[in-house]
C-alpha cells in the first residue's frame, strides 16, 4: 500500500532532467531480482559486510548527487541514506531486502504508463511523491512508453557490528569531493576515482567487535591512549 504525499511541479525535475540526459547512467547488471538495467544507487549504501559507506555513484557524479539533496531537502518527507536513481527501468517483481522504514518515491520524464505496482494497486508517480514499504511490500513497474526517471529515497538496514548509525556527508570541492565521515571522524578530498587528494582531518583508529550479525552485541570501541 502506498501514500500519498505532495503533488510536485514539473519545473522541481528539470535540472535534473538536464543533468540525467546529458549524461546517461550505466547498466546496473547486480539487481538480480528486479532484473538489469540503468538503476544506480547514490548516498550511503552497504555491501555484504563491509560498512556502510558513499556509492561510488555519488564520488562520480559530485553535480547530480547535489541536485539529489536540494530535491530531498525540498521534497522528501521521511528519513533517507541512500537514493535509487532510474532512467527508463521497468523493474520486475521484487521487495528491497536491503531497506527499512518507508520509502520516497516519485517519477519525471516524457512518458506513458509506468505506474508503481503494488499488489493489485496501480499507483501514478509522475510528479506525484509516494509512500511505500519496499520492504515488506512486493511491487514492480507497469510497462511504459517513453523515457521514464524515477527516484526512490530509502533507509538501509543499518549492520548492528557498525551501529551506533553514523552520517557520510559530502560537498564538490575546486580539486574533488570533501568526505566527512562520522565513522571515523575523518575529513578527506577525493578524486573521481575515488583516490584521497587531500586529507583535512586524519581518521582516527576503530576497532570493531564481534560479527556481522542481526543480535545485539558491542556496536564500537575506540582506541584509547592507556591511562
Amino acid at each position: 500500500m502506498a501514500t500519498f504525499v505532495a503533488d510536485i511541479s514539473a519545473a522541481a525535475f528539470e535540472p535534473l532532467l538536464k543533468e540525467l540526459t546529458g549524461t546517461q547512467l550505466p547498466v546496473n547488471h547486480d539487481r538480480i531480482l528486479a532484473g538489469k538495467g540503468r538503476s544506480q544507487a547514490f548516498g550511503i549504501i552497504r555491501r555484504w559486510s563491509y560498512r556502510p559507506h558513499l556509492s561510488r555513484n555519488t564520488w562520480m557524479r559530485p553535480h547530480l548527487w547535489q541536485l539529489l539533496l536540494d530535491f530531498a531537502a525540498q521534497y522528501v518527507t521521511t528519513p533517507w541514506d541512500g537514493i535509487t536513481v532510474n532512467d527508463s527501468y521497468q523493474s520486475a517483481p521484487h521487495r528491497d531486502k536491503g531497506n527499512e522504514g518507508q520509502s520516497f518515491t516519485v517519477s519525471f520524464g516524457d512518458f506513458t504508463g509506468g505506474e508503481l505496482c503494488i499488489g493489485s494497486e496501480k499507483i501514478d508517480t509522475r510528479h506525484k511523491g509516494y509512500l511505500f514499504s519496499g520492504f515488506s511490500d512486493e511491487h514492480w513497474t507497469a510497462p511504459f512508453v517513453g523515457r521514464r526517471f524515477c527516484l526512490v529515497f530509502y533507509r538501509i538496514v543499518w549492520p548492528t557490528k557498525f551501529l551506533p548509525r553514523y552520517r557520510v556527508d559530502c560537498r564538490q570541492e575546486t580539486d574533488g569531493l570533501l568526505i566527512t565521515d562520522e565513522y571515523d571522524d575523518s575529513v578527506v578530498v577525493v578524486d573521481r576515482k575515488g583516490h584521497v587528494v587531500r586529507t583535512v582531518k586524519k581518521p582516527q583508529p576503530r576497532e570493531w567487535i564481534g560479527r556481522l550479525t542481526s543480535r545485539g552485541q558491542k556496536s564500537r570501541v575506540v582506541n584509547l591512549p592507556p591511562s
